[in-house]
């Protein structure tokens, strides 16, 4: 399966939205939570799965 189009237009978008009967959802923002925790960001390049730049070579 591919992508073999993007529809952009809002009034083409909304017309098939109210056709398949799902222009008026009932959504709604997630619930406001409280984080209490973020974990940290660790990269270590030691550990890609990416292979090395002369790997190609």
């Amino acid at each position: 399966m591919k992508i073999i189009s993007f529809i952009e237009d809002k009034d083409v978008i909304e017309k098939i939205l109210r056709h398949l009967g799902l222009w008026k959802t009932r959504n709604h923002d997630p619930p406001a939570g409280n984080v209490s925790h973020i974990p940290e960001f660790i990269y270590d390049e030691d550990y890609s799965q990416i292979p090395p730049y002369d790997y190609w070579l």
